[in-house]
């Protein structure tokens, strides 16, 4: 496969641990990624304050540097539910994704990134409520910026391991995305490789189950499914720890299955195809060799 074209991005909360709530440490993270040509896109979460937001914006437009809103954080910091039966939990998610894509559209972000919420047995009822939730949010997002209306992404996570989300398996990820391509155009897939040993599903397999046209946006990352492993789970470790599930050939295999699906020909709004890192680095690790890591991981599995 010839190397595709493609935007770099970083997941700067996940890179940068306990930085996004940190005035002085996001805006240090944001500059060393900035002095960093190889990255055009940095996706951010919830702002400590408005002052800190005005100068993210202002450190981003001077850089050159797109922007993707991740609401996930939020999420599951608050532990809200988009895709709850109950109307009055479903709402105050709504409330506060709303207020997501408020504060998306100030820092100039092009994409909305969300979850469903936790997988409640009523896998039917609970599709049904988080539709509704994305109709919602869609439409929210279309109404504050017509010219351009913000992207709006949803991300599956595993059902059974960490996160146990509603969505969730790729066949349920592909029967709403189908759905909601149907109703809405400012909507898409983000697809996590770290996400899909978790799920316990092949990457052909993954894709494959979903509509050819749904996957936007892609992160690279790895995780561990060993039980008795400290980062068990949803963890994002660098690459090459031990007893970790993805490296070079994973991320090949990826990406020519990204290629293959036609995902580095599909129109973005970041005009590139886009690719970013969620990886985050040991206690004892600098996040920057960490993302130096991921970068030669990438150079080489684009290179076979």
């Amino acid at each position: 496969m010839k190397a595709p074209a493609l935007k770099l991005g970083v997941v700067q909360f996940m890179a940068f641990p306990n930085t996004d709530r940190n005035p002085e440490a996001l805006l240090a993270s944001l500059k060393s990624l900035a002095l960093d040509s190889d990255f055009g896109l940095v996706e951010l979460t919830r702002m400590p304050d408005s002052k800190t937001l005005a100068q993210v914006r202002s450190l981003l437009q001077t850089a050159q540097l797109d922007c993707g809103f991740a609401a996930t954080p939020v999420i599951l910091r608050q532990g809200l539910n988009p895709s709850a039966t109950d109307e009055l939990t479903r709402k105050t998610a709504v409330a506060e994704l709303k207020s997501c894509v408020d504060e998306a559209i100030a820092l100039g972000a092009k994409t909305l990134t969300l979850m469903s919420g936790p997988f409640g047995g009523d896998e039917r009822g609970e599709l049904k409520a988080f539709i509704q939730t994305l109709d919602e949010i869609c439409d929210y997002a279309a109404d504050k910026s017509p010219d351009k209306p913000l992207l709006v992404l949803v991300e599956p996570f595993d059902r059974n391991v960490d996160k146990k989300a509603l969505v969730g398996p790729s066949h349920l990820a592909g029967v709403l995305a189908s759905e909601m391509l149907a109703r809405r155009k400012n909507f898409g897939l983000l697809i996590d490789l770290s996400h899909l040993p978790l799920l316990n599903e092949a990457i052909d397999e993954c894709l494959i189950a979903l509509p050819s046209d749904s996957v936007r946006h892609v992160h690279i990352g790895n995780c561990v499914v060993v039980p008795d492993d400290p980062l068990y789970g949803d963890q994002h470790p660098p690459f090459g720890y031990h007893r970790s599930e993805n490296g070079v050939e994973q991320v090949r295999v990826f990406l020519s299955a990204l290629h293959y699906s036609g995902y580095f020909s599909r129109p973005s709004p970041y005009n590139l195809p886009t690719v970013s890192f969620e990886v985050k680095p040991l206690p004892d690790q600098d996040p920057l060799v960490v993302l130096a890591n991921a970068k030669r991981v990438l150079k080489e599995a684009l290179s076979g």
